[in-house]
């Protein structure tokens, strides 16, 4: 009798919780190394945002030549963050992969000139440093209509020839040489790309074809977007993280680069847009080259992904 009253009374036990599945391993591989330019991605990793989207995120390191596309190819990564034009190169060669997520609106590449100088490139007159046969070396030649009339010189990447000569114009990226120029205590001035049509995405998330509709990779897009807006607001924590992984990323060199970069990363379209049609656009521009670039199919914006809202 007594066993069958304490029955009676003893308080229902709730019910055990379902077990959570483990998160799911994503492997992010950068084609260059640790800087603001890929900020909200290392932002969410650092803020919990992709663990919270139940995944668990690694940022492999990249470097100049790491093959990011070729190695989503062969399944060794699972996104390869690089640049809309190296996409649809690589497409056309019969690479499956699209485009989720673009950390750079507009393309980081321009020229660099001296204060005073050129302030647009139609005043541009001096030799020009520059990648000979890159696309954007042809395009700048062929809109401003420099064959024979402008000097194309060898770029190093170094500041060296620049900061010796008052005349000469270099390749640069907004993400780079400017802010190495303020650390010498160059006055610059930067003539982007995207002014003569030239504006391929950057720091661009790509996945395999197969990948696209999984929903690992709508977690993935929603988490990201979320670590971009956390980054322009905030790039202080994501910065520790990068600093201690590239140490040339000084206060100063990020705080510089925080700034010139933001309004790339926001462009006009929004943060982490990506288009079919500009897509469409840097293709007619890419064969007008001579280049075979594949377009068609290389954007999946899944129905519910964030796309220029805020989170």
């Amino acid at each position: 009798m007594l066993a069958l009253l304490l029955a009676c009374t003893a308080e229902p036990q709730p019910a055990p919780e379902a077990a959570q599945p483990p998160p799911r391993a994503v492997q992010v591989a950068l084609n260059w190394y640790p800087e603001p330019e890929f900020g909200g991605y290392y932002a969410a990793l650092k803020s919990g945002a992709y663990r919270k989207a139940g995944l668990d995120v690694t940022i492999v390191p990249g470097g100049p030549g790491v093959p990011v596309l070729e190695m989503l190819a062969a399944s060794k990564i699972d996104v390869a963050i690089s640049g809309a034009d190296d996409l649809l190169l690589r497409r056309a060669k019969g690479l499956d992969a699209v485009a989720i997520f673009a950390g750079l609106q507009d393309s980081p590449v321009g020229l660099l000139v001296h204060v005073p100088g050129p302030n647009s490139f139609a005043e541009v007159a001096g030799p020009v440093a520059i990648e000979a046969g890159s696309p954007f070396q042809q395009t700048l030649w062929a809109k401003m209509g420099w064959e024979g009339k402008v000097q194309m010189v060898p770029t190093t990447g170094s500041l060296g020839a620049f900061a010796a000569d008052p005349t000469l114009a270099q390749q640069a990226y907004i993400t780079s040489e400017p802010c190495q120029a303020e650390d010498k205590d160059i006055e610059t001035r930067f003539l982007a790309a995207r002014d003569i049509g030239w504006n391929p995405y950057a720091a661009l998330a790509v996945v395999r074809g197969a990948d696209a509709k999984d929903p690992w990779m709508h977690a993935f897009v929603t988490a990201t977007m979320q670590g971009w807006h956390d980054y322009l607001a905030d790039p202080g924590p994501a910065n520790v993280e990068i600093a201690k992984l590239n140490p040339e990323m000084t206060p100063a060199r990020l705080a510089c680069i925080v700034k010139a970069q933001a309004p790339f990363v926001k462009g006009t379209d929004g943060v982490g847009v990506v288009t079919q049609a500009r897509m469409n656009e840097l293709a007619v521009t890419l064969t007008g080259l001579g280049l075979e670039a594949k377009a068609e199919g290389s954007v999946h914006n899944q129905a519910g992904v964030p796309t220029a809202a805020a989170p």
